[in-house]
């Protein structure tokens, strides 16, 4: 059986997906999202970080950002959406964090000379700190732009409690560095370790399995 922790809409369509390539899943949603109000600042010498789908998709569907604002994207399926939306500026796409910090190393004066050194990054309200600081340590002043809040639970549902010490999951999906330090702290708080430790956990880059 497969763990799927994503929040409940996402996590649903995934369960779906799974379920027709014939494997049995479970869901236990560790946070849940609260979109809240955009208010971006449209000025000129300004760059739009975007670094997960659910930025990226608060932001094709509320339409805060011009369509000719320079955006840097992590991530191909954002990545894909915004194109596909009309936005027309992407300078890079990234797979992860260190991938766009080299990119921004490495092109340091010709970015600052075409487009300023200030970095909106529109994020969730927890995000990746050290990030931000390795970004104002190689020369750019990022502003955080929180456009959806994160709730995370405090405990496991007692059904995955039950499947874990039966051994029944045997597969754990952990899609964000968040979801990975709280997925640790729940199974840390009902000690569950020595239930845990054997899961094949699936990650979608380098930073959230370092993590785990």
């Amino acid at each position: 059986m497969i763990l799927i922790t994503r929040p409940k809409p996402e996590a649903k369509k995934l369960k779906r997906i799974i379920e027709n390539l014939g494997y049995h899943t479970h869901i236990d949603s560790l946070s849940t999202i609260v979109n809240l109000k955009i208010d971006i600042n449209s000025k000129p010498k300004k760059i739009i970080l975007i670094s997960s789908q659910r930025a990226a998709k608060i932001i094709i569907e509320k339409h805060p950002v011009p369509l000719n604002m320079p955006l840097l994207v992590i991530g191909d399926i954002s990545y894909n959406k915004l194109k596909k939306s009309g936005f027309s500026k992407i300078l890079y796409k990234a797979n992860d964090s260190n991938q766009l910090l080299k990119y921004l190393m490495k092109n340091l004066v010709t970015i600052k000379k075409r487009y300023g050194r200030k970095i909106t990054y529109m994020t969730g309200s927890v995000s990746n700190q050290n990030f931000i600081k390795r970004l104002n340590k190689i020369g750019y002043s990022v502003e955080k732009e929180i456009i959806y809040k994160i709730k995370f639970k405090k405990s496991f549902n007692f059904s995955t409690v039950q499947l874990l010490k039966n051994n029944k999951i045997f597969i754990c999906l952990i899609y964000s560095q968040q979801n990975a330090v709280q997925f640790c702290k729940l199974v840390a708080n009902k000690n569950l370790f020595h239930k845990c430790k054997n899961l094949l956990i699936l990650t979608l880059s380098r930073n959230i399995t370092q993590i785990m």
